[in-house]
């Protein structure tokens, strides 16, 4: 099995779980609650100090000031970030997390629609792995609008 797809059901099992404290914080049980202001400066300086970790102990050898590349990365911070601000404002105004989850990853067919015509990933693709990939992310968003309706 390849590694990435370890990665990725580690991401999935920590990012799914992680919205339980985050609605717990941001829209939660008690009559106080963190405003979502402070809870992306939390998140931000956490995301810094692993990431900063993370390069100390790999000591990358990518190029560190890829010019091109830190464009990439900052717009993929800078709509990452306004994903979380919707996240928090949803959970703020008491999106219920069963649902809202379930529809705020429907980001699963933006990808995957992206990912093919964008970054031409069909290339690399059979017919049927593309209306695999295609069928499995229009299910994904019919699971969202199931749950969230």
């Amino acid at each position: 099995m390849p590694t990435w797809i370890l990665f990725g059901i580690g991401a999935a099992l920590l990012l799914g779980a992680a919205n339980i404290p985050q609605k717990l914080a941001l829209g939660g049980i008690s009559a106080h609650m963190l405003s979502p202001f402070a809870y992306g400066v939390l998140s931000g300086v956490v995301i810094i100090v692993i990431n900063l970790a993370l390069f100390l102990y790999y000591r990358d050898d990518a190029q560190f000031f890829a010019k091109k590349e830190w464009g990439f990365a900052l717009l993929a911070a800078v709509m990452f970030s306004l994903g979380s601000v919707c996240i928090a404002l949803g959970y703020r105004r008491g999106a219920p997390t069963s649902s809202f989850v379930a529809l705020f990853n429907t980001n699963t067919l933006v990808a995957t629609v992206l990912g093919l015509i964008l970054l031409k990933e069909f290339t690399s693709l059979t017919a049927l792995g593309i209306v695999k990939i295609i069928i499995g992310a229009v299910l994904v968003i019919a699971g969202g609008i199931l749950v969230s309706v």
